[in-house]
């Protein structure tokens, strides 16, 4: 999943691993696949996942990050 902006809301049902940061370097592998519902929101607090779930909870799934290097090559 790739995040653009401050909070996301998903627009259907998704099964999560891995979560790119919009316009940075930063890759967040989740421990375990995150299931989200539609409607559900996910936003990012210091590079961890805050998961906000229908019934009001809040979830923060473990997680590691790691900066990645993209690299273009012209044709």
């Amino acid at each position: 999943m790739q995040l653009h902006g401050d909070r996301i809301t998903a627009p259907k049902n998704l099964m999560i691993r891995d979560i790119m940061v919009n316009n940075s370097c930063l890759l967040i592998t989740l421990d375990r696949a995150l299931f989200l519902r539609e409607g559900e929101t996910i936003q990012l607090e210091d590079h961890q996942p805050v998961v906000e779930r229908h019934d009001g909870t809040t979830l923060r799934p473990s997680c590691t990050s790691a900066a990645v290097r993209w690299s273009y090559k012209l044709l």
